[in-house]
């Protein structure tokens, strides 16, 4: 008796049930979002428009620049001396600094 008064309660409460109804223009937005026209543009932007991608490119930007800076930085802290071969790349060397610091006029 007990399983039968169960299942009478189950089906009973189906009883009071409506059919379930759509907001108005339902149908046409559906329609329109999927007639609406997809192209490269539109599909990329919806990509790029989602935070992970957003934030991972971020990332990926702020980490190259800072890897540049870094980078530079240890350049330009490394001296790079040269020496000279021979007695003659000395002596010619220092040739050109005392022929280029001389002034000629030209006017004479």
């Amino acid at each position: 008796m007990k399983e039968q008064d169960h299942i009478e309660a189950i089906l009973n409460s189906f009883d009071g049930l409506k059919r379930a109804e759509s907001r108005p223009f339902m149908y046409t937005r559906v329609r329109a979002r999927l007639n609406e026209e997809t192209n490269f543009w539109t599909k990329t932007s919806s990509i790029i428009a989602k935070p992970v991608v957003a934030i991972c490119c971020l990332v990926s930007v702020v980490t190259v620049n800072v890897y540049l800076i870094i980078d530079a930085n240890s350049k330009q802290k490394t001296e790079t001396v040269f020496t000279a071969g021979t007695e003659s790349d000395i002596l010619q060397n220092e040739n050109f600094i005392l022929a280029s610091n001389t002034s000629y006029d030209f006017n004479k």
